[in-house]
């Protein structure tokens, strides 16, 4: 079991998950402000191996889902006039996992994360604390995506309905059929659209032998830790962004300035591009990042470079703070990691994360340690 012990235990997490979520993950402040609460309250704040959870108990997990866009003056508008002022629901995904209960008269006794990230990391975390259930020390991806429909109980065809969704605002559906997991998603983004901002949804309710086989193991250590080391490199006076690289495993790609960060709300998504003229070692270089919530697709000099399924990560080139897509402006000076993503590598996994599924059929998936390597030739 790990547990969150100290306030710098807190804050490490939460650096952690939002460095993994690929740009995406939701609001690390949002996120940090639920598990504040909790902790100051004295809940506990821990997890636990799936080995430690007996076969037949029952899990599932639960998550934010909808788009990463700021609200424009428009939308601010819309929702006052559909009466949309004051939340009456702060724990919406604490809701949607007693809603799930409910459905299917079970006891969930464990919360899998669905993705890494400020915000789906720590606030099933949270809802856990506060019902006291248990959490995994895992998740469904092994870092953010932006579909449901791409992480790994796909693969494994389990079921994702009963999915229930609910909204800051009280408004609750049960999902109780679907024709597909594209279809899940899509009705899951459907139902964020009028909330203005993500809703809460749980499901894949599944017993812990079978989730044994659909997660990434170890994955909330991991975030922890990596939060650790980042935070010790900023105390100690070193590079933190080196120093996520070295203990992630991933490797310093590009620094530079952001010179366009053009986006719209589509679709429940925030989709668009980050454009980067390289600084420095990168000087006279351009970069581009195509994201869809989360980081996906590079092009270095006009080229396409590393994509999704590896990991995109960006970062204040001098703090190494994490960058949600949501919090990139013109302007920033920014360094952009790559992440090897093994798991992922198989063509049915490809298929459902790489450059083809974004629309980028021109593309083709190559590692990014081939990449690198024939950059070094």
């Amino acid at each position: 079991m790990c547990v969150i012990k100290t306030m710098q235990d807190l804050d490490n997490f939460v650096l952690g998950a939002t460095l993994f979520g690929t740009g995406g993950g939701g609001s690390q402040v949002m996120g940090k402000n639920l598990l504040l609460e909790s902790f100051n309250k004295g809940k506990k704040l821990n997890w636990v191996n799936i080995e430690s959870i007996g076969e037949e108990a029952w899990v599932c997990t639960a998550f934010y889902m909808g788009s990463i866009a700021p609200l424009t003056d428009e939308d601010k508008q819309k929702m006052k006039e559909l009466g949309l002022v004051e939340r009456v629901e702060k724990r919406v995904l604490l809701r949607a996992v007693k809603k799930l209960e409910e459905e299917l008269d079970i006891e969930i006794s464990a919360i899998i994360p669905v993705e890494l990230g400020g915000l789906n990391s720590s606030a099933p975390l949270d809802a856990a604390a506060q019902m006291g259930k248990m959490v995994v020390d895992g998740d469904l991806a092994g870092r953010a995506v932006p579909e449901v429909a791409q992480v790994l109980p796909r693969i494994f065809n389990y079921t994702i309905c009963p999915i229930s969704c609910c909204d800051a605002w009280g408004n609750i559906t049960i999902i109780k059929k679907v024709h597909g997991y594209e279809s899940a998603e899509a009705l899951g983004k459907m139902l964020s659209i009028p909330a203005y901002e993500p809703i809460g949804l749980a499901c894949f309710a599944m017993q812990a032998r079978d989730a044994k086989k659909a997660i990434v193991n170890g994955s909330l250590t991991k975030c922890l830790n990596t939060g650790a080391v980042v935070s010790k490199a900023r105390d100690n006076g070193e590079d933190p962004v080196n120093a996520f690289a070295s203990t992630s495993g991933g490797k310093v790609v590009f620094k530079g300035k952001v010179t366009a960060h053009d986006w719209e709300s589509k679709g429940g998504y925030m989709v668009g591009n980050n454009d980067i003229n390289g600084t420095g070692e990168f000087e006279s270089k351009q970069f581009r990042i195509y994201f869809k919530n989360e980081n996906h697709i590079t092009w270095l000099n006009g080229k396409p470079y590393v994509t999704s399924p590896d990991s995109i990560e960006v970062v204040d080139a001098h703090t190494g703070e994490p960058l949600t897509n949501t919090d990139i402006a013109v302007g920033m000076e920014i360094a952009v990691i790559t992440i090897p993503n093994p798991i992922y590598r198989t063509e049915e996994r490809i298929k459902i994360l790489g450059p083809s599924h974004f629309g980028f059929n021109d593309i083709q998936y190559r590692p990014m340690e081939e990449i690198l390597a024939k950059e070094k030739r």
